[in-house]
């Protein structure tokens, strides 16, 4: 199921991306229990109690001021009972199922997403007016806190335009609202706000979406050019000792030819779209004793193969070789046929009986098991039990794997499994 839609409840998701993202806050009623499996007071408790806190994961603000954490949970505790709110930041690291749940959105948005935690004393306000400079959701977990939320004053501020050294604006807020457990807000990148806890202690997360914009598109080119020697060579000089002023103009012309001459080639767009779909992927998944031996009949013929439910992932026939990307890995296979490519990365999951009816020409022992195992090894594939599977299905999936073979083989070259560069080549 779509997380994101998940989270919304009632509103409708095609609505909610055309009415209101980027645009306005909305608020979305939901049941009091949908949040639960979350995130509750025992998680939290459970933190606090077993788990060290870096200064910049966990940090108080009551009134709108800071307030030094200390390293000690009597002191955690002291803070809440003078007021202050907790604030935990990136929760999602530290608890699986948020984790999970930022993963999702992520793959959703297609921007990095992180989860902070925050926890009001009743009838509490831990931070003055301000405004945010990515998205934000808010899901309440527990207890109740009123929201303020004003227009913007600043459209789309970047991280080095906080909101600390800004006035917000004088007029009253265009959506005020209390939010009880189940509930969510969606507040834009720039809008002001604040909240005050209501009679009992509040329990929330947010959800920050870091969407990329224009500007981190000049900064990727940036990092593009400097593997060029031109770029990085210096400019004529522009002191009274030589000023050519013609000569400088010049050398500055002609690299901005070479930019416009570059910026209109498909592959400065092509390239930064692919950067976008696998920066600040997760690792791949570990999945032990399995990914020891990568043998794909650890679960028996009956076991489920699944790519990695954390990664999206993509695929394309170039002449006689498949190449197939997920996470920040790339694999190329030659001799993979393109009916059984079409069938097998185009799916979420599949069974041992389905590359029997894809491939029934391909010998199992020689080509389709060792696919499998470079694909469990490296952490892309996954081997579960079928649970629904039926007992019948043995004797004719042994006689899939005992299949003759056709000449046809699937091969990995020693290097095709490797990790992406960081930063897609620019081409010359």
């Amino acid at each position: 199921m779509n997380k994101l839609q998940d989270l919304l409840g009632s509103q409708n998701l095609s609505v909610f991306l055309s009415h209101y993202w980027a645009k306005k806050s909305v608020y979305i009623a939901g049941d009091s229990l949908r949040f639960q499996s979350l995130f509750s007071w025992n998680h939290l408790n459970d933190l606090l109690n077993y788990q060290t806190f870096r200064e910049s994961e966990l940090r108080f603000s009551r009134d709108g001021e800071s307030l030094p954490a200390g390293d000690h949970p009597t002191l955690w505790r002291s803070r809440l009972q003078e007021g202050a709110t907790l604030v935990m930041n990136g929760v999602h690291h530290r608890v699986p199922a948020l984790k999970h749940l930022a993963t999702n959105l992520r793959q959703e948005f297609g921007y990095r997403c992180h989860i902070n935690l925050y926890s009001s004393p009743a009838q509490q306000q831990g931070f003055d007016c301000h405004y945010d400079t990515h998205d934000v959701l808010i899901l309440q977990i527990e207890g109740e806190k009123e929201w303020l939320i004003y227009p913007e004053t600043l459209p789309y501020p970047t991280a080095d335009q906080p909101s600390y050294d800004r006035l917000p604006p004088e007029e009253p807020p265009y959506l005020q609202q209390v939010l009880s457990p189940g509930d969510l807000l969606y507040i834009p990148r720039g809008h002001w706000h604040y909240a005050i806890a209501q009679e009992t202690a509040s329990l929330h997360l947010t959800i920050g979406i870091h969407t990329a914009t224009g500007l981190d598109w000049v900064n990727w080119l940036q990092q593009q050019l400097r593997d060029q020697p031109h770029w990085r060579q210096g400019l004529p000089l522009a002191g009274s000792c030589s000023f050519d002023p013609l000569k400088l103009r010049g050398h500055l012309e002609s690299l901005r030819d070479q930019l416009i001459t570059y910026l209109q080639e498909p592959q400065a767009i092509d390239d930064y779209l692919q950067y976008l779909s696998w920066q600040d992927q997760p690792h791949l998944p570990i999945q032990l004793p399995l990914q020891l031996h990568g043998d794909p009949l650890a679960q028996g013929l009956l076991g489920k193969f699944i790519w990695s439910p954390l990664h999206s992932l993509q695929w394309q026939a170039e002449d006689d070789q498949i190449k197939v990307l997920i996470g920040s890995k790339q694999m190329v296979f030659k001799g993979l046929p393109i009916s059984l490519a079409m069938r097998l990365f185009s799916c979420r999951q599949f069974t041992l009986m389905d590359l029997g009816d894809w491939a029934p020409d391909l010998d199992f022992e020689s080509a389709i098991a060792p696919l499998l195992q470079k694909l469990i090894l490296a952490g892309i594939l996954f081997v579960e039990a079928d649970q629904d599977a039926e007992v019948s299905e043995v004797s004719s999936l042994a006689e899939v794997s005992k299949a003759p073979t056709a000449g046809g083989t699937v091969i990995i070259q020693p290097d095709d499994v490797r990790e992406r560069s960081p930063i897609p080549k620019l081409y010359t």
